[in-house]
């Protein structure tokens, strides 16, 4: 059975008489986070026996994220971040002059200037204007046709937060060339994830999931069977015959191309073994409920929404645009409230820790910060 939410803010380190609305940018640590840390310095120093723990609990982890994913723990690799991981994907492509790639214009920048670089090897980049904040699938199907051999698209859009729903792109897609690339750094740990419907799947670990500064590269086996990342490195290989032969390593372990993060991994297991007391369905429930309220008050307020209020396309973030972000982040801070504000636009998040007290209190505040 779920605990109850909102889940205790003395779970968290340096929550004490904060209301924090961050998360989207950088969330609290947990307080068995230290516990976590003392577990991996203390296998750290056992030689080879705790070398191993640490692969174990790389092993864990792989499988806690496969869950959430829908996917096997084979899928699953432990990258540096992100940005790495979309990389990865772009360079394993053998790319043709007139090939072209398709991406929102409001999509993060790790899709947009990795999908950039392709100019230089003659790609068309295409890039989709959204209408009144909102990312279409239609529209960018649009964009797409035989030609097309990579989308990217975040699960949740870390400008808006709204929560795109990716069937049927993946509907459209199956049995194509086209990669369909998506980035779960704003799902993972508060909405569904769905890297089932894509042939790769990257994911931040420092927001939602509660983790730190690494990330996760997921390949859809099932849907992609083929993928030979350009580089190779000791831990993504097994020894040929002569020094220099090698064969790759089955499943996404072939992506780490030396250590996986062994101390992000003790930290994040300990994350999602937390969030899973709580229950993502729950989780996800609280988190939305919250945005809603959130959503409520900035048009009260007669801001301009960004967040989508269809249901089910919103997640843990919700933004309106604003001219002067950082002022009005100064302007909470001076009331020991955080939140995220830039690229002219506030995002509030909520996740399992936000209260009503939390918002409320927030939605108090709001009309002064633009005095």
């Amino acid at each position: 059975m779920s605990m109850i939410l909102p889940s205790p803010k003395s779970d968290f380190i340096g929550l004490d008489d904060k209301v924090h609305l961050a998360t989207g940018g950088e969330p609290p640590l947990l307080v068995t986070h230290r516990n976590a840390f003392e577990t991996f310095a203390n296998d750290k120093a056992s030689g080879m026996k705790g070398y191993s723990r640490h692969w174990d609990v790389v092993d864990e982890v792989r499988e806690q994220i496969a869950f959430l994913f829908g996917l096997t723990r084979e899928d699953i690799g432990l990258i540096g971040n992100t940005s790495e991981g979309i990389i990865k994907v772009l360079a394993s492509i053998n790319w043709h002059e007139r090939d072209n790639v398709v991406i929102s214009e409001l999509d993060y920048a790790s899709g947009r200037y990795a999908f950039g670089r392709l100019t230089s090897f003659g790609v068309d980049v295409r890039v989709v204007p959204s209408t009144n904040f909102r990312i279409d699938c239609k529209q960018i199907l649009n964009f797409c046709d035989n030609r097309t051999r990579a989308v990217y698209i975040s699960q949740v859009n870390a400008l808006t937060g709204q929560y795109i729903d990716i069937t049927p792109l993946s509907i459209n897609f199956k049995d194509k060339r086209t990669i369909l690339l998506l980035d779960a750094s704003h799902a993972f740990g508060v909405a569904p994830v769905q890297a089932s419907l894509a042939d790769f799947t990257v994911s931040a670990c420092y927001k939602f999931a509660l983790g730190i500064h690494e990330g996760i590269f997921a390949w859809n086996q099932a849907r992609q069977p083929e993928f030979e990342p350009l580089g190779v490195g000791w831990a993504a290989a097994v020894p040929g015959e002569a020094p220099e032969e090698f064969l790759l390593k089955k499943g996404a372990q072939r992506v780490e191309y030396g250590n996986a993060g062994h101390l992000g991994a003790y930290l994040l297991r300990e994350s999602l073994l937390y969030l899973e007391k709580y229950g993502a369905e729950s989780v996800c429930k609280h988190a939305r409920a919250a945005v809603l309220r959130l959503t409520e008050g900035f048009s009260a307020n007669k801001l301009d929404v960004m967040t989508p209020m269809g249901a089910g396309e919103f997640a843990g973030n919700a933004a309106f645009a604003c001219s002067n972000p950082k002022e009005i982040v100064t302007k909470a801070e001076a009331d020991k409230v955080y939140i995220w504000g830039d690229n002219n636009r506030i995002r509030v998040s909520a996740h399992l820790f936000t209260t009503h007290a939390d918002i409320d209190y927030f939605l108090e505040r709001l009309p002064t910060y633009f005095l």
